[in-house]
């Protein structure tokens, strides 16, 4: 069983991202600024020292990571690794999933397309690709991570707690869209993130890449400098993937502290009036060669 949704409005801006090249379009139309990147955003020149366990402030993205974008069938990119073999159940899941850069966006079946969330670990491929923004306040029982897409928050408990077991298993608790996650410092410069649960309606990227609610996800932020943070991501899904494996790498993130983040919603309203009048007529659905 699994709870309802109360918010279904999501980032409607990340229909674009779906394309590679409209991403990149849009980044050039803002002279290079990013997608997602807001007003009066601009960085601190010169970085100093990274100041020890503080990854406060404003965030951006690394934008497209070279290549073809990540998420998009047959590119990995500049800062992710390609996926390992699937196990049978995995291959025969990812067999259902119909991405849009392959049947277009009439004929997928993505769930962001009816604005369904983008779910973790997926908002934080979406972030790295588009430099949209993120937000980060340190409590002092837990780190919350807001999101500019779709305007979402993450809440990483530091108080000691553990993960939760059986999740959507008879006694246990029903798997999240953003999963459940507990975070540690591992020195003075690396925040480590554990997240479990996250709910398996969700793909890990716009090819369609499963995953399940038994997968463990571990996010590092070490912040190097002042003014930067890089990300590595690995995924252990022995359900869908043959073993684990580093997909983000390295990932950088910069301080802008001046940033004002842009509304970006998924209004399905909009959603459905862009398909019907745009999409549908445009392509059949049938899958491109």
């Amino acid at each position: 069983m699994r709870n309802g949704v109360a918010e279904p409005i999501v980032g409607l801006v990340a229909m674009l991202v779906f394309s590679s090249v409209l991403v990149a379009q849009t980044a050039a139309g803002r002279g290079g600024q990013g997608a997602g990147a807001g007003r009066g955003g601009q960085s601190i020149q010169g970085a100093g020292p990274a100041p020890k366990r503080d990854l406060n402030g404003a965030w951006v993205g690394p934008g497209t990571l070279g290549g073809r974008a990540p998420g998009t069938p047959g590119g990995a990119g500049r800062g992710t690794r390609p996926f390992p073999p699937m196990t049978p159940l995995g291959e025969s899941l990812s067999k259902l999933n119909k991405p849009e850069p392959v049947f277009r966006l009439a004929g997928t079946n993505d769930p962001f397309v009816n604005c369904d969330p983008l779910g973790f670990p997926r908002n934080v491929l979406n972030h790295a690709v588009i430099s949209a923004g993120m937000r980060i306040a340190q409590l002092p029982d837990r780190m919350i991570m807001l999101y500019q897409y779709q305007r979402v928050w993450r809440e990483i408990w530091t108080d000691g707690r553990a993960l939760p077991k059986n999740v959507d298993a008879k006694g246990g608790p029903d798997s999240r869209f953003y999963g459940y996650s507990v975070g540690h410092w591992d020195g003075d410069y690396t925040f480590v993130i554990d997240t479990v649960g996250s709910d398996d309606r969700t793909w890990l990227d716009t090819a369609g890449h499963p995953h399940s609610v038994d997968a463990h996800f571990v996010e590092r932020y070490t912040r190097v400098d002042q003014n930067t943070i890089k990300l590595t991501l690995t995924i252990d899904d022995s359900k869908i993937y043959t073993k684990p494996f580093d997909w983000i790498v390295d990932a950088a993130y910069t301080w802008i502290p001046t940033q004002e983040f842009e509304e970006t919603f998924c209004v399905p309203s909009e959603g459905i009036e862009y398909r019907d009048s745009l999409a549908r007529p445009a392509g059949s659905g049938e899958p491109t060669r």
